[in-house]
């Protein structure tokens, strides 16, 4: 609402409710005037969200708000008076907000002020309101219940621990408050919290998984939380393993979802486990690969160099999805050494297997691996005409165009690999690339200047954090991480980045493209701040 239609309600208002008496709209007296004047209280509201929205409130009202806070009986009234204070979040707001808390609330209307208190204690933010808000996790309202647990998550409460711990693994819980309280336990990052949440790592309940929260949280927690992980990843946990088997968790469940988290923490004590993971066999052959995958993935971010052999003999995995986090991980360590076992996976039968090692080889390679990609294209037109005959996909109307679309596509790789030669051991050189770099140039850039550690470079890398090709984006962040383990250069992005990072969160916060890969993202940004 404009200002100039706020004081035509408000002379509308005087006119039909008296007592409005000729002040200066400014001043604290004036409203305070037109409240005393509103006898109902639906009015009394629309005095005060006017007033909100007035641009006039400033500290010089607080005595006045707080006295109106203390002596109104009104529960909606008393709500849109702790909203106007949260607005101001002032320290001296503090006492007349949590003395307006009732944890014995049971009427709706009431437990309307209790949000709206929590809320505007959020706002200011000071840990001494603490106390009083952490007998509301008990709150009979859910919505009270989850404003409390996020702010005292926000003020990192340590007396919170135990209910939060409570609320986290309580059976009877709507599932969006066990979320809830796992993000404050994170947050709060007190390692108390570390066994319950090693349990709801692998929990589901009516269909949802808790497992998104919780690693994040584990992550929030770092080096305790490893501590904790490494004996869950190895299977040595028997407290752990008892609790899994009563509750019907699959006990490669372990194996697979702490080896996500120790790679997040690029914790290098579980290398020697996660490489034997890489040959971990299963009946099922969905549990066996995705616990191999995961393994995979987790020594790629950490760059392991002993992964590079056993990687190299499972990208001959017909499925390109498997091959594809297997390749990935070889890119990520950056051996050279893989180069012959990719050049030989891009001869599969299948073009998305063979697209995915291509790839792979324009990601490790150099001008030297040029001729391998003009025999590889040569060869594409023939293959892709075999592949049509099996397969009969989309585009095989016409064989030939296809197959010669697919070899324009392998030839095209070559300028990533040209890059490679010009800009071999030039950080510098990398970086000029990336303003007009396509997705696999962007990767390629990323990735030589996350493994340079050239710390100047971290401020123009963390750029291209809002990228749209997820991939890209992905090794981005990677890259940016990895740049980000020298203090200096984690100085230097948090001071260019910080703000727009926090704001492409809030911007992409819903949106489903960007999901997953902003997972990494949020982990970017708690290693930032907590630098």
């Amino acid at each position: 609402m404009s200002r100039s239609l706020v004081a035509l309600s408000l002379a509308v208002s005087c006119l039909t409710l008296g007592g409005c008496k000729k002040e200066d709209p400014t001043s604290p007296e004036y409203w305070q005037s037109s409240m005393e004047g509103a006898k109902r209280p639906d009015d009394r509201v629309r005095v005060i969200e006017s007033l909100r929205t007035s641009g006039n409130v400033n500290e010089q009202f607080l005595p006045m708000l707080h006295a109106k806070l203390s002596s109104e009986r009104k529960p909606e009234v008393k709500a849109a008076v702790a909203r106007t204070l949260g607005d101001l979040h002032h320290p001296s707001s503090l006492e007349p907000l949590t003395a307006a808390l009732d944890p014995s609330a049971s009427d709706a209307s009431e437990q309307q002020v209790n949000k709206a208190v929590v809320t505007a204690l959020g706002k200011i933010g000071d840990a001494r309101a603490v106390p009083s808000l952490v007998p509301l996790l008990r709150s009979k309202d859910n919505y009270t219940r989850i404003e409390a647990v996020q702010v005292l998550g926000a003020l990192k409460a340590k007396s919170a621990v135990e209910p939060l711990i409570a609320m986290a693994t309580d059976e009877a819980a709507e599932p969006f408050l066990n979320k809830k309280a796992i993000e404050a336990l994170g947050q709060i990052g007190d390692p108390r919290a570390i066994p319950a949440l090693l349990r709801t790592l692998t929990k589901e309940r009516r269909g949802v998984s808790f497992y998104v929260e919780s690693s994040f949280a584990l992550y929030q927690l770092g080096t305790p939380a490893a501590d904790a992980l490494l004996p869950a990843l190895e299977g040595k946990d028997p407290e752990l393993l008892s609790w899994a088997k009563a509750q019907g968790v699959n006990p490669a469940s372990y194996p697979m979802k702490a080896a996500q988290v120790l790679g997040d923490l690029r914790e290098k004590r579980a290398v020697p486990s996660l490489v034997k993971q890489l040959s971990f066999t299963h009946s099922d052959p969905q549990i066996q690969a995705l616990v191999r995958m995961q393994a995979a993935d987790a020594l790629g971010r950490m760059r392991a160099p002993e992964a590079v052999k056993p990687l190299s003999a499972l990208v001959a995995e017909p499925d390109p999805t498997v091959r594809d986090v297997y390749v990935r991980a070889l890119v990520m360590v950056g051996s050279r050494d893989a180069l012959p076992a990719l050049e030989k996976a891009a001869g599969s039968p299948d073009w998305y297997a063979r697209e995915v090692a291509l790839k792979g080889i324009a990601l490790l390679g150099d001008a030297r691996e040029q001729p391998v990609l003009a025999k590889l294209a040569a060869a594409e037109p023939a293959r892709t005409a075999s592949d049509c005959k099996v397969t009969g996909e989309e585009g095989c109307e016409d064989a030939a165009a296809l197959g010669k679309k697919r070899a324009d596509l392998v030839l095209g790789h070559g300028a990533v690999l040209e890059a490679a030669q010009a800009c071999a051991g030039n950080a510098g050189c990398w970086s000029q690339r990336l303003p007009k770099a396509d997705p696999v140039m962007l990767e390629r850039a990323a990735l030589e200047l996350g493994r340079s550690g050239a710390v100047d470079q971290g401020p123009t890398l963390a750029t291209r954090l809002t990228e749209k090709n997820t991939e890209a984006r992905a090794t981005v962040i990677q890259a940016v991480d990895w740049l980000t383990d020298e203090p200096a250069a984690a100085k230097k992005v948090r001071e260019a980045s910080l703000p727009a990072l926090r704001k492409q969160l809030e911007d992409e916060k819903g949106n489903s493209h960007f999901v997953r890969v902003n997972e990494d993202l949020r982990r970017l940004l708690v290693k930032l701040e907590r630098t």
